[in-house]
């Protein structure tokens, strides 16, 4: 469908410029390249394995109100389309016309109708055509039509975002409760030593000093799990509204250490990177639609002409309304030239161009912006798997250097600070995995978020899909 209205829209001669996509430097390769070898582009996030995720992403394109409004942005615009399109047709209307009137007496002349009480009937139907000769109602429909393209891909950017935000914050929120479970455990584990302490003290083993230091500790775990009970909710409070409802408990499905992580990310190069992510395209359909606009200003220069018709019928009587005394018609042209504007038509060309000089850099700086951000996921991903197989070495090393801690401690040949040393280098190690670990995560799903690509098109067929079948009227089509 937009072969044809694009091939429509430029059939004839227009005033703007022609246009041509802005050359951007580019480069071969991204600064960190990685594996792409059977990588999936269609709903990547079911290589998690987890069919929790998959249902929490399913009710977020189907309820989620920020793609809802995008939807409901994207019939505005298509209506707007039609509206200045609209233009491009003869514009028919008919009406009738019925009335009972009396003149004064004072008016009425020896010679007039004695009765100065009379009816009059009418109908009639007119015509007019605005002869676009320069382009203007052209210009104008093809700027709306971009426009509503580039809602089109808005709410693609919606659906992208909104997917890509509720994959990361679900694996955050496992994150979280392994977080807190390790937490947990160090609370249980740092009460326990501290009723040790007490006893040894009231024993006389020890000085009150040991006891503080572990009620101090055990404080401490106890403002970790308080910490991530609140970030779990947090959490879920997010992701219950990323999904369209009031905030509520989120069911879980594969704990962190229990997702996969898929091997290969999708392939892209930088120069394919702007036909894939919406918000590029959105970007530029903006671009395209200004330029289009300095058809609609140049046009005010050259005359406006207009043809106009009308017939129909006028009689004081029903029954002869429609003979031929009756018919009346009228038909002629206005044509309408600006001489003298105070310098108006020449500042509606200049904004219009002030408008295309500033979409044309917002575009270069989101095709920017992609670039850094996939820069950016790239090597994130690549050095957190790095980071996570450091942390889980750092962690077994903590844990064995806390069993050795242990056991010189319960022998007398350390002191207890050297023992708390160790408990805490482990209890943090643990959280620092955890953490590594869904980072590693998140940034995998960054990498699908920041590239675009053939999973956002699908998702947003499912989109209009649903809405389809709930028999939601959906005038905008699908990319």
């Amino acid at each position: 469908m937009r072969n044809i209205w694009v091939f429509l829209l430029l059939s004839s001669c227009t005033l703007y410029p022609r246009y041509e996509r802005p050359c951007l430097e580019s480069f071969d390769d991204w600064r960190t390249p990685l594996p792409t070898q059977n990588a999936v582009e269609i709903a990547w996030w079911k290589q998690f394995n987890d069919p929790v995720l998959n249902d929490l992403i399913t009710k977020a394109l189907t309820s989620n109100q920020d793609i809802l409004t995008a939807i409901a942005r994207v019939d505005q615009f298509r209506a707007q389309w039609k509206i200045a399109s609209s233009l491009l047709y003869p514009q028919l209307q008919a009406g009738g016309v019925g009335n009972r009137q009396k003149v004064s007496n004072a008016m009425l002349t020896p010679s007039a109708v004695p009765n100065p009480i009379f009816n009059t009937f009418g109908a009639f139907l007119q015509a007019s055509y605005f002869v676009d000769l320069w382009a203007e109602i052209r210009s104008g429909a093809e700027a709306a039509y971009h426009q509503w393209l580039a809602s089109i891909d808005a709410r693609q950017t919606v659906v992208l975002a909104i997917v890509s935000s509720v994959a990361a914050t679900y694996v955050q929120l496992r994150q979280f409760d392994e977080q807190l479970i390790v937490s947990k455990d160090t609370l249980k584990t740092r009460q326990e030593a501290y009723y040790l302490a007490k006893v040894r003290h009231e024993l006389g083993l020890t000085s009150l000093l040991e006891v503080e230091q572990a009620i101090a500790e055990a404080e401490i775990a106890k403002v970790q799990v308080e910490r991530f009970e609140i970030a779990i909710a947090e959490a879920e409070n997010l992701l219950s509204v990323l999904l369209g409802q009031a905030s509520q408990d989120i069911p879980r499905g594969l704990g962190i250490n229990e997702l996969p992580m898929p091997p290969s990310v999708p392939e892209c190069t930088p120069a394919y990177i702007v036909c894939q992510r919406p918000d590029v395209q959105a970007a530029e359909e903006q671009l395209k639609a200004a330029n289009a606009q300095i058809g609609v200003a140049w046009a005010q220069f050259f005359p406006q002409i207009n043809l106009l018709g009308a017939v129909g019928t006028q009689s004081s009587w029903l029954s002869p309304l429609l003979s031929g005394p009756s018919n009346l018609f009228q038909y002629g042209t206005s044509i309408i030239q600006e001489i003298f504007t105070g310098g108006r038509l020449t500042g509606q060309v200049e904004l219009a161009y002030a408008v295309k000089c500033e979409l044309l850099h917002n575009y270069l700086q989101t095709v920017l912006k992609a670039f850094q951000e996939v820069n950016n996921a790239l090597t994130s991903h690549k050095y957190y798997l790095e980071m996570v197989e450091t942390q889980r070495l750092r962690m077994e090393a903590d844990k064995s250097y806390l069993h050795l801690s242990d056991l010189r401690y319960q022998e007398g040949e350390i002191d207890y600070l050297t023992f708390l040393d160790a408990e805490r280098q482990y209890f943090q190690a643990q959280l620092d995995y955890e953490e590594t670990k869904g980072n590693s995560f998140v940034s995998f799903i960054q990498i699908y978020q920041a590239l675009g690509g053939p999973w956002v098109v699908e998702a947003d067929k499912e989109v209009l899909q649903y809405k389809e079948t709930c028999a939601t009227p959906l005038l905008a089509p699908s990319s």
